[in-house]
């Protein structure tokens, strides 16, 4: 008698150790963080600060829950080394697990406080979303709308130092780290660029961090949709103004018709 097959697992929508992100997926129905209504508008507006609370709370839950699993990890193989009878070497001082069971309680209680809060911030994005007034109709674009996408679309609206915080993160030359679970993530770069300018390209979500690293490891900023069109921007309005700096550079190469140049005679 043959045993019935069994069912294939279900593919995780998320990676084991990102709870917040898993439970945005699920509380929102979408398929990745990027999809959730919000999540490219402006901080300025109800449901953009809130998609801005959502990441930020999601990413810290998942900070939290991957330091849980590394730290249960070692407790466990430190236990197995007791129950081998491998344990001679083991500190004893303060028992055999020492402070690293008061560190897994408070990353314990973090961890539920953070997905309650998270929870709850999934919670009201789903009623904002519901209640999010339409977009306006497309008009027709005219020579006055035609002026007015243009004006919005110009890469005036950065500084100088933004515009190259933008250019050092397209070139994949921007990272967030940090050294403790208690200290704050720091702009790490190897070009001159503002910290402060960073953090303002990521607050307009023209930037994002790559979370599929930890924050110990450092996580690239990578440009986002918003950040991709406004830097093809950036870089079209530099090739036109450098369009005819070159164009006279090249024609003062040209000689002039009728003179003839001859190296110079030395004395």
């Amino acid at each position: 008698m043959t045993r019935p097959d069994e069912p294939a697992p279900a593919v995780p929508a998320a990676e084991p150790t990102a709870v917040g992100t898993a439970l945005v997926l699920q509380a929102l129905g979408v398929d990745r963080l990027v999809s959730i209504p919000g999540w490219h508008d402006d901080e300025d507006t109800p449901l953009g600060h809130l998609a801005g609370k959502v990441r930020s709370t999601a990413s810290r839950l998942d900070h939290v829950q991957r330091n849980m699993v590394t730290l249960a990890t070692s407790i466990r193989r430190d236990m197995q080394r007791v129950i081998d009878g491998h344990d001679v070497d083991l500190p004893q001082t303060h028992g055999l697990i020492g402070s690293s069971a008061l560190s897994l309680d408070l990353l314990c209680a973090r961890r539920a406080e953070l997905y309650q809060h998270l929870d709850a911030l999934t919670q009201l994005h789903k009623i904002l979303a519901a209640n999010r007034p339409p977009a306006p109709p497309v008009q027709p674009e005219g020579p006055a709308t035609a002026r007015t996408a243009k004006a919005t679309q110009h890469p005036a609206k950065l500084n100088e130092a933004q515009r190259k915080a933008l250019e050092a993160v397209a070139r994949g030359r921007v990272y967030l780290q940090t050294s403790s679970l208690r200290s704050s993530a720091r702009v790490t770069t190897s070009e001159p660029v503002s910290a402060v300018s960073v953090t303002a390209l990521i607050k307009r979500k023209l930037v994002e961090a790559d979370t599929r690293t930890s924050l110990y490891q450092g996580q690239k900023l990578r440009l986002t949709p918003a950040g991709t069109r406004l830097h093809a921007a950036v870089v079209g309005a530099a090739s036109q103004q450098a369009s005819p700096v070159a164009a006279a550079e090249r024609a003062a190469l040209v000689p002039v018709a009728g003179i003839q140049q001859f190296p110079r005679v030395g004395r």
